[in-house]
């Protein structure tokens, strides 16, 4: 049996080696994704008699699987992206997108009516177009002085 002589700094080397491979495989983007909660992004802006909201939504195939609803101060959206055939997990070998329950509830910039809102979706893209209350806009009131 041949001796071999101990190198500590080899032995710690090695051991910084196997942890930087577990904090990889911890911190692995795939990984995090599991279990993040999916929200779409959106984008609102006014105009001088409307707001409007557009979400990015890819893979939605049903109308019953999403949900929109306004309030006079926020906009809320709500679904499900199912996954088109059934794949069993342990066969991925990349599994980046999401499929399951999202929601999204957002203070609009303006009171709206929400009884006339409407709702588009088109390749990926949610619109939803709102009324604003009357007049809106700010008025400058002169103040006579007595």
């Amino acid at each position: 049996m041949a001796l071999v002589r101990w190198d500590p700094l080899r032995e710690l080397s090695q051991l910084r080696n196997q942890m930087n491979q577990v904090f990889e495989r911890l911190y692995d983007p795939f990984m995090l994704q599991r279990y993040e909660a999916y929200e779409p992004k959106l984008d609102v802006y006014e105009t001088d008699t409307e707001v409007i909201a557009t979400a990015e939504i890819p893979g939605l195939e049903n109308k019953e699987d999403l949900q929109v609803s306004v309030t006079e101060d926020s906009l809320s959206i709500q679904g499900e992206l199912k996954r088109k055939s059934e794949i069993k997990e342990q066969n991925f070998y990349r599994s980046e997108r999401f499929f399951g329950t999202f929601s999204r509830t957002i203070p609009l910039p303006a009171r709206v009516e929400p009884d006339k809102a409407k709702a588009f979706y088109k390749n990926g893209i949610l619109e939803v177009r709102i009324p604003k209350v009357g007049d809106t806009r700010k008025k400058i009131i002169p103040v006579d002085i007595h």
